[in-house]
């Protein structure tokens, strides 16, 4: 279980790794400090925020007490439309059974991995006391919320029972509830604060200029931590709804991380004339974070296109947020994260074949569209099943703009209010 936790630990290699060699103890020591708290605030609250209602929607032995969610829809459109938990509060504190003790080590990872990326992006030009703050109040309200609404039995995850989208947003191991939201943070917290970048935006869209790499080791040791990680993070999960096929998603995971990397190298070695050590860490990220929502929906092949685009969408995004969003993403955590994991959202819509995922979300248990054991599809189903479109491709645009505006907007407002009532930035 405690080895999900290289998944934080990559990021933050990552992210020290483009810091100026200066500043790199600064970064990595705040990220520590801010990883503490986040572990404590949403053990504290933000844990029940997430899992408070998580027993409406997931049967599993030991969660049949976690069935309070709040909604202020639920008069007018019924149950199925929560948007925050009210249970499971203090559990540092309480005692607990064991089931739920695994439940929270477990995602308590995943929230200091998508809260640390706004802190990281932030930490070597910001004081650490505004970080620190910044890191509890995301950690402890607003990815436990969003986190609700697409595994804690809120609104996303029922859309298939509510409004007959697919089966719900569909979300299995994090591209969008984790790590774009961690990425459109670290956006949301660039500009509140006012991180922007001073670069000219004359330089050509043919010849980007990249940040620069001085722990290149660092990003490559952070990649393979990455990749170790999210394998915990899949077989690890202690309420895992159905059986995997391990050797099949281990396949779509090996896939999608070396089409991330080669495309992305390539790239900028077409750009740069050498390949770069930066570009190719993090395109293999990047097709990681993408696959991750639809591992065990896809054949190999949709896991090669899926990184392979990711690593593509990694040097033409960096541009766009450099020049024409401005805002000095060093570490590059914007495109490897918030940019991939959005892909990744909408890439499950598309290649989700239809042969696993029978009942997902309490949806099809018996026939999803005229047809027996068909499970999650998308556009492109397996002869023999029935192309869920646009259902299932609405339901993950939907979750796209609630997480996206959530994840950017909170950020926003927490750290441009700590940059105006707290100190100005350090300087860059």
């Amino acid at each position: 279980m405690l080895f999900i936790y290289l998944l934080p630990l990559a990021v933050l290699l990552l992210a020290a790794g483009a810091v100026e060699e200066r500043r790199t103890a600064r970064a990595a020591t705040v990220a520590l400090v801010s990883f503490a708290l986040v572990m404590l605030v949403y053990g504290a609250a933000g844990f029940g925020f997430q899992f408070g209602g998580v027993g409406l929607i997931n049967d599993a032995e030991g969660l049949e007490a976690l069935v309070r969610e709040w909604s202020p829809l639920d008069r007018a459109l019924g149950p199925g439309w929560g948007i925050l938990g009210l249970d499971a509060f203090g559990i540092n504190a309480l005692h607990v059974n064991q089931d739920i003790t695994n439940l929270y080590l477990y995602h308590a990872a995943l929230a200091a991995t998508a809260v640390m990326m706004p802190v990281l992006a932030l930490a070597a030009r910001v004081r650490s006391r505004v970080l620190v703050l910044g890191a509890a109040l995301l950690g402890i309200f607003f990815y436990p919320m969003s986190a609700n609404w697409v595994w804690g039995g809120g609104w996303l995850q029922q859309f298939g029972l509510t409004s007959a989208l697919g089966h719900g947003m569909v979300d299995f191991a994090g591209s969008g509830v984790v790590f774009m939201f961690g990425g459109l943070a670290t956006l949301g917290a660039l500009l509140g604060y006012g991180a922007r970048s001073h670069k000219s935006v004359t330089t050509s869209a043919n010849n980007p200029e990249f940040p620069s790499a001085h722990l290149p080791l660092f990003m490559i040791l952070a990649a393979f931590l990455f990749f170790i990680g999210m394998g915990v993070l899949v077989f690890g999960d202690p309420f895992r709804a159905q059986d995997l096929g391990a050797s099949q998603i281990q396949l779509n995971l090996m896939n999608a991380a070396m089409a991330g990397l080669v495309v992305a190298t390539l790239y900028g070695w077409f750009v740069s004339g050498e390949p770069l050590a930066m570009l190719a860490a993090r395109g293999a990220v990047a097709g990681v974070v993408a696959v991750a929502a639809s591992l065990p929906f896809i054949p190999a092949w949709a896991a090669l296109i899926i990184g392979g685009v990711a690593g593509l969408l990694l040097p033409l995004t960096t541009y766009a947020v450099e020049r024409w969003i401005r805002a000095d993403d060093r570490a590059l955590l914007v495109p490897t994260f918030g940019v991939a994991g959005l892909w990744g959202l909408i890439a499950l819509a598309i290649f989700a074949d239809g042969t696993y995922g029978v009942g997902w979300n309490k949806t099809g248990m018996g026939q999803y569209l005229g047809v027996t054991g068909q499970g999650v599809t998308g556009i492109l189903a397996q002869a023999g099943f029935v192309p869920d479109s646009p259902g299932q491709m609405e339901a993950q645009f939907f979750g796209v703009v609630a997480i996206g505006l959530l994840a950017f907007l909170s950020s926003f407002a927490v750290f441009f209010t700590l940059r105006r009532i707290g100190d100005e930035p350090e300087g860059t």
